[in-house]
């Protein structure tokens, strides 16, 4: 082992990490006297010390990897923090030898379902024998075919509920099918996440003791068909941990099973509540040795199921829990931005009488202090502002062009980024600024400039996929309403159409290796079903056709691109999503003529519905990479962890909607399993608090300029200035 002054030393040379840290931070590496509540502001260096306490407990007290659980919110943060760990672990290594036999690869590290997962299957609990764990898509999938919810018509009922149907436009009528069964998908993702006691919506009657019965008809469903969701993937290690299974997991045998000793936890403003139950039992044991770490302020995932007064009551949790208060530690000093904006947003989060209710942030939080070489008595927040909201998208591109730089303060557009709420190519959203930066000869990198259906790669493949097993185009006069008139999503695959005319179009695309098989395929499938004249299976699925499309131009070119990969990747998950149900293997009519009409009925009033109706995302977690030379266009959460040199943030006018993650958050709060006293507001205030951390991150990732973009109304009329002060803030803010 290494002595406490050398591993500092050694740590904060250039081949680790550089500098030392300061003494708020020493404080955290060193504590060891049970639970730590660690609150790190923007730009603390939180991630360093959550690096850096772990190597100590390892090369310091001499702790065994295996003996370490580390959960972060991404597989990507978790690589990051691995890549940290390394590094810095070969500095140590040069400085004593002895450490050379520390196994990093031993540390449980990974996003919490992933450690849930492995641990379940390393020790073979048997309730996770046997299981096919469901990502989103196949979870949507087995709540449309097995859950009686997706069946249930009552308009009572789902008006109730309608908070949790995405785009329901007639509320005269209940929703569709995909509707329905989306919907229940995040009531009951809910159910297991909020740590709802489903006795107690029993007893509630009425459309609760309806909801409580649909969900326990569809956990039964998913036993009875060995599948298990990612919220009860959560549940079932819950069960696991309290249970006497977990004994030699917690406590070790005293042989080759060493016990859990410590719980480190990344990014805790966004655990949710049956997380926090899974922590505090995973550090039951004497001296409760988990240190949690995040910011209140930061809280930008309700949507997902985070639950922000988890981290709030940090405090109030391991006191019912253990009997004891954690030791609380601020980390206080921002190594980003310069001091004007540190002070902007310090400003900005402490102004609104919203986030000065008790429960709303952490008790005791100090302001951050500024601690960034970045200097300079220049205006570093200032307001781009129009009387034409119209003209603001020029008014942006001529300030980067001619300004930003024309006149050299920056080298590379790549240094600046525009924040948005949404990042679309459309006229509500980022529209306008992207034809602004065309027109000013500006290069922009935008990977959520069109949503995933929308993207020309794939509604090309899936129109491909669609020419080959259905070459009659029989969905454009088969599938009708009771009305007579063709079911919404028919139009859209017709769009699909003229998208793929549109890039065969373009000479500088290549389509002929498509074409060719497009051909060769609508010449060869009826041959192959005339072999049989009785309807049988053809020994051919889906997800080989999309693999076989994907491996021509122009989607070799495509994949080459990292967004249009990670897109048509994504195609291909959600096509094995269908195939795991056995759904997509194509089959012969009785006459062996064609393919039976009920394999066609079935892909699209089932899957091709599910993909225009129910609407699908991009992946979250994506590597964000802006390349040199490009104007980086992001989303507030795309840019969550990273910094800029300069920082415009537009749609200040803009205000979150009122969801269902607001409205459950309060309408599930009676039936609740908590163990403290949470403080419960309206859906309204926490929309409101949602869009006021929001922008708290936006103004908080600038480093020597932070710009908002908006006109006065925009100003006056949201929570974009602090306090919602607009005289002060004209006052004393920097007009362009």
């Amino acid at each position: 082992m290494i002595n406490l002054t050398t591993f500092h030393s050694c740590i904060a040379q250039s081949n680790a990490r550089g500098y030392d840290l300061d003494n708020k931070q020493k404080e955290a590496v060193e504590y060891s006297g049970g639970s730590l509540w660690l609150i790190a502001g923007p730009g603390s260096g939180k991630s360093e010390v959550l690096v850096t306490r772990t190597l100590k407990l390892l090369c310091v007290d001499g702790v065994k990897p295996r003996s370490i659980l580390l959960t972060t919110f991404t597989q990507k943060a978790a690589r990051n923090l691995e890549d940290r760990l390394a590094t810095y672990l070969v500095a140590l290594q040069n400085a004593d030898s002895s450490l050379r036999d520390v196994d990093l690869a031993e540390i449980r590290i990974g996003t919490l379902h992933s450690l849930c997962n492995d641990i379940l299957q390393e020790y073979r609990y048997p309730k996770y024998q046997n299981v096919r764990l469901l990502d989103q898509v196949e979870q949507d999938l087995f709540v449309y075919r097995h859950a009686s919810i997706a069946d249930h018509q009552d308009l009572n009922f789902w008006t109730q509920f309608a908070h949790a149907v995405r785009d329901w436009r007639d509320k005269k009528y209940p929703p569709n099918k995909w509707k329905r069964a989306k919907a229940a998908v995040t009531l009951f993702n809910h159910i297991v996440e909020d740590y709802v006691d489903v006795q107690k919506m029993i007893l509630a009657g009425e459309n609760w003791a309806t909801l409580a019965g649909f969900y326990q008809q569809y956990t039964q469903a998913l036993r009875d068909k060995y599948r298990c969701d990612f919220a009860h993937l959560q549940a079932c290690f819950l069960e696991f941990l309290t249970s006497s299974a977990s004994k030699r997991f917690l406590e070790g045998d005293g042989q080759n099973q060493l016990p859990l000793l410590h719980i480190l936890v990344d990014e805790y403003q966004d655990t949710n509540p049956i997380q926090e139950q899974i922590y505090l039992a995973l550090a039951n044991q004497t001296p409760h040795s988990i240190t949690v770490v995040g910011d209140d302020d930061q809280a930008l995932y309700r949507f997902r199921g985070g639950n922000v007064s988890c981290m709030v009551n940090f405090d109030k949790a391991c006191l019912a829990a253990f009997g004891v208060s954690p030791k609380q530690i601020q980390l206080d000093k921002n190594y980003r931005s310069h001091s004007s904006i540190v002070n902007f947003f310090n400003d900005y989060i402490t102004s609104f009488p919203e986030m000065k209710t008790s429960g709303v942030r952490a008790p005791g939080k100090n302001p951050v202090n500024a601690a960034s070489s970045i200097t300079g008595s220049y205006p570093a927040v200032s307001w781009i502002t129009q009387k034409n909201a119209g003209n603001l998208p020029d008014a942006v591109a001529s300030l980067i062009k001619n300004h930003l730089i024309g006149d050299g303060i920056i080298s590379d557009l790549s240094q600046c980024v525009l924040l948005m709420r949404s990042a679309k190519d459309s006229k509500n959203n980022a529209g306008l600024y992207l034809a602004a930066f065309q027109k000013h000869n500006l290069p922009v990198y935008n990977p959520r400039s069109k949503s995933f259906m929308e993207s020309e790669e794939v509604q090309c493949l899936l129109a491909a996929l669609v020419q080959v097993i259905d070459r009659k185009h029989t969905f454009s006069y088969k599938y009708k309403d009771p009305t007579g008139k063709p079911f919404s999503w028919v139009a859209t695959i017709d769009e699909w159409f003229k998208t793929l005319d549109i890039v065969r179009s373009k000479s500088q695309v290549a389509t002929q290796q498509l074409d060719d098989y497009l051909k060769r395929s609508n010449e060869e499938l009826p041959k192959l079903c005339a072999f049989n004249n009785q309807s049988v299976f053809l020994n051919l699925n889906l997800l080989e056709i999309i693999y076989r499309i994907l491996a021509l131009e122009p989607f070799q070119t495509w994949q080459q691109e990292p967004v249009r990969n990670l897109r048509l990747s994504k195609v291909s998950r959600l096509f094995d999503g269908y195939h795991s149900f056995k759904l997509d293997g194509l089959r012969s009519n009785s006459d062996g003529t064609d393919l039976d009409p009920g394999f066609l009925h079935r892909f699209y009033s089932m899957f091709i519905s599910y993909l225009i109706d129910a609407g699908i995302d991009d992946d979250e977690d994506e590597e964000v990479i802006v390349p040199q030379g490009y104007l980086p266009v992001m989303t507030i959460h795309q840019a969550k962890g990273l910094e800029f040199p300069f920082v415009l943030v537009g749609q200040l006018g803009k205000r979150g909607e009122v969801g269902a993650a607001q409205i459950l958050e309060r309408d599930l709060e009676p039936f609740r399993q908590d163990i403290y006293p949470r403080n419960t507001r309206t859906p309204e205030l926490l929309a409101v608090e949602d869009d006021i951390r929001l922008l708290y991150v936006a103004y908080s990732r600038a480093q020597h300029g932070l710009i908002l973009v908006g006109t006065q109304d925009h100003i006056k009329n949201h929570v974009a200035a602090p306090g919602r002060n607009y005289t002060n803030f004209r006052q004393n803010t920097l007009v362009i």
